[in-house]
Order: C-alpha cells, then structure tokens, then sequence
C-alpha cells in the first residue's frame, strides 16, 4: 500500500501537473479509467442492463392494460421503437459528449449543476442502490427456488444470498473492468440463451397447430385511451437501461462510431427479443391463465417443459444477474463523475492506483445497497420516485435540442433529426403526467425526495466558507480511506 507521502504528495499534484491535454499523451502508468471497452462489450452492457426481469413481471400489466394478446404485441412493438427513439437520442450525446456520467453530465452541460445534482442525488441515494436491491433479490427468489419446490423460499434465506450476490458483485467490480465486462458477456449470451429457449418451445407449438389463444388476436375486453396509456407506460420500464452505456463514455474504444451502432442494434435485438417472448407466452397461456399468473415464465414452463422447468427460474437468474452486474458496472461511473465534479465527496473521486476502477463509489454504493436490501419493501422506495426517471430523461432530450442552441459548433459525429428528440421528449413529459395521476400519492412523495437534494446541495456546494475545524476532520477522513484503499484522483483527463 502506498504511503501517506506518496498519496498526498506525489499523486494529489495540481489540476495543471496532474491533466494532460489529451488521452492521446496517457502512459501505460498514468493513474487514469482507461478505453478498453469494445463493440461487442457495449452491446452486452445494454443487452444485459435492459433484459433484467421486466420480461418475466411486465407481459401482465401490459395485456391487462391493453385489452387483447393482438393489442398487447402491438404495444410491445411501439415501445420498442420507442425506446430506440430515446437510445438514439442518447447515442447524440455520448457520441458527441465524451465525458462520461451519462445524464448526470448531459444535464449540467445544457442547464448547469443544480439541476444536474438533484438527479445525481437521487439516483445515489434511492435509484442506483434501490433498483441493485430489487434485482438481487429477485435474483436470490429464483436460485434458490428449485430447492423449494412446493413452496416459497424463506425470506431469510432470500436476503442472505441476496446479499452475498451484491457483495460479490461489487468486489469483483473493485478489481478488473476487462473481467467484468467478460462476465457480462457470458451472462448475456446465457440469459438470450435462456429466452431462446421459451422463444423456440412456443414457436414449436406454433408450427404444430397450438394457435387457439392467438386465432383472434383482438378478441377481449377491450380498452381505452387511458388504459392503452398504462399499458405503454408498463411496456417501457421493461426497456429502461439504454442509457447505462452513456455513464462509461470515457471507457469506450472509439465511442464516435461504437455508440450509434451498439445503442441501435442493441435495441433492435432487444425488441425482437421481447415481442417473440410474448408471442411464445400467448401460445402456450391463454389470457386469463397469464393474467392469472405471478410469474409468467415459470407458469409457461411448468406447463411446457415438465421435470426441466428448473431451467425457467435459472434462466431468471441468469437474466437478473447479469442486469445487476452490468448496472454496477455503469452506475458506479455516474456516482464517480459527479464527485469529480465536486458535488459528491472527493473520495468518490477516486480510483485505485493499480486495478484502475472507481473503488470508493463502488464501496459506499455498496455499503448503501445492502442496507436497503435488509427490507421487504425497498421496492416502494423506488416506486415513489418513479416518475422522476421520465422527468429526467425527458430534461436530458430537451437538453440535447438546447445544447444544438447552445453549442452549434460542437463536433456531432451522429446527428439526428430533430424531430425525434422533440416527440421523445414529449412521450417522456406525458408519461410524468400519467404517472402523477395513476400514482399521485407516490408522485408527492417521490418530490419530495427529490427536494431533499437541495439542503445537501446548499452545504456541500454553495458553502464554501465551512469552519476550518470541520473541514480539517473531513480532510483527515478522505485521506484515511485514501490510504486504506490505495486510491488516488484520476491523472489524465481521458475525454
């Protein structure tokens, strides 16, 4: 481990010794992220971040919501596109924007950085950490679920391996970007894999003649506008995750051309992915049967595969493990640009001196993510601050049709019409709204949490005059955990 002198003295040197003007002048042993993510590991990252367990929850509410299976497969498809609409937006940004944060950065680029640290506050309190609880835990229900065959699995058997997944994760995250990125995609090709494999069974019965639940797709109960709102408003979330990429913008071989083409062919994969899913599904299950159904894809295995319907709940765990270790792989670059940035502690600023990864943001995001999945409930959690995640995607959007104001001249290697930004934006806006009315109670209080941003930001930003007893102490703590952790800032800019 370094020691105290070599960390304070010889690392922390001044912005002007410590920035070269370009990634081009990096050495192999310049303490900085490094580009060493590929094509193919981009694709994965997206793939891998989207297809988490939307797939296996949201079929439901989307056929509840739209009245018919013909209706339901349509909105499938409509979301998809899209999804691509706001991916393609994003590719903009992150092709053009090299720095890396994604909507973090994209905001306080158009609109400065109080807006910008209200989402960074967010997401680091209840939107990183809450949503790696959720899908550890799904993950932990469904690997452990064929040990418990004729009944659930004990909720403390849930938490502990819920828990011991995260901290694996998150360990692993701490020492090797180039092993990450390898497990992810291996999880990926295992979890399309999986899908593949309801995928095939139903398309199997398809060509056998089982078309009864489909002969007249359009054939139910019917429904309206607001109701066909909720259906696409249930469709979506299962695509949420293109964005994820956008956060390790600084890590991308040759982003200018790797975003457009990873962002597009990820979602176009994705989509066919999704609607195949659904048509297997309404092969095998009749409506009521999946409306009736708290888990979709077991149900659809139970009936198809018999004693091999283990593969179901593994396919689960493939699929969620990979979502989560692929969004802590992004998330955790977003909480590390913005304490770069000076709005969260310096320490998060940090990266290790030989593993080259953001330790210390990995670490408390850590530390935050176990503590909320010790509960049950971490999914109202999220659920309250749920449309904020459409507000803010809906800010960034707008912020690219400023930025195109604010900045002509700013190099865009992939530009797109501007008429797609602006109906995506507007998607993302109507979509606030009928968040705020289904749900307004959550809408309240997830506004609330939003406004607690602002007395942090108003310590931890705009009070610069701090008594210096105060800023000594915080002073002896980063360099405490600097020196526990062997972590120093970041040498070279790499963007």
């Amino acid at each position: 481990m370094a020691n105290h002198g070599d960390i304070a003295n010889v690392r922390q040197r001044s912005k002007s010794d410590s920035t070269v003007s370009s990634a081009a002048n990096m050495s192999r042993n310049d303490v900085a992220m490094k580009r060493q993510i590929s094509l193919f590991n981009s694709i994965t990252i997206i793939i891998g971040c989207i297809i988490g367990s939307g797939i296996f929850i949201f079929p439901k509410g989307v056929l509840q919501y739209s009245g018919s299976v013909g209706n339901a497969l349509i909105v499938w498809i409509l979301c998809g596109v899209i999804a691509t609409l706001g991916g393609i937006c994003y590719a903009e940004l992150g092709s053009s924007i090299k720095k890396g944060g994604g909507e973090y950065t994209y905001i306080k680029e158009a609109f400065g950085k109080f807006p910008a640290f209200l989402m960074l506050w967010v997401n680091f309190v209840i939107l990183i950490p809450g949503g790696a609880a959720i899908i550890a835990q799904t993950f932990a229900i469904y690997s452990i679920a064929p040990f418990y065959p004729d009944c659930d699995p004990p909720a403390l058997a849930v938490t502990l391996v819920a828990e011991a997944c995260l901290i694996l994760v998150y360990s692993y995250n701490c020492y090797s970007v180039r092993g990450v990125t390898s497990i992810q995609d291996i999880f990926t090709i295992g979890k399309i894999a999986g899908l593949g494999i309801i995928i095939c069974g139903g398309i199997a019965f398809l060509v056998m003649g089982r078309t009864e639940n489909i002969e007249d797709p359009f054939t139910g109960p019917g429904t309206n506008i607001f109701r066909l709102s909720l259906a696409f408003y249930n469709g979506l979330f299962a695509y949420i995750g293109w964005s994820n990429m956008n956060n390790m913008a600084e890590e991308i071989i040759n982003p200018h051309r790797n975003f457009p083409i990873a962002i597009i062919s990820s979602m176009l994969i994705i989509t066919i992915i999704y609607v195949l899913t659904n048509v297997s599904y309404f092969t095998i299950l009749s409506p009521q049967e999946l409306l009736s159904s708290n888990a979709v894809a077991v149900t659809w295995g139970d009936k198809i595969l018999g004693s091999a319907s283990w593969l179901i709940p593994i396919t689960v765990a493939l699929s969620t493990f990979g979502s989560l270790n692929g969004g802590v792989l992004a998330n955790s670059r977003y909480v590390y640009v913005g304490a770069r940035d000076g709005l969260l502690p310096t320490l998060l600023s940090m990266i290790h001196t030989k593993f080259l990864t953001p330790m210390p943001s990995l670490i408390v995001t850590m530390v935050i993510t176990c503590t909320l999945c010790l509960y049950k409930d971490t999914g109202s959690l999220v659920t309250y601050i749920g449309f904020s995640y459409w507000l803010f995607v809906g800010i960034v959007t707008t912020g690219l049709l400023w930025l195109r104001y604010k900045q002509p001249n700013l190099h865009r290697p992939f530009k797109v019409p501007i008429a797609i930004p602006i109906l995506f934006a507007l998607i993302c806006y109507f979509l606030v709204v009928l968040s705020i009315f289904v749900a307004p109670l959550e809408a309240a209080i997830g506004t609330i949490i939003i406004l607690t941003g602002i007395p942090v930001y108003i310590y931890a930003v705009m009070w610069k005059s701090k008594p210096a007893l105060l800023r000594r102490f915080l002073d002896e703590m980063m360099m405490f955990f600097q020196r526990l952790m062997n972590v120093v800032q970041q040498e070279v800019e790499t963007y």
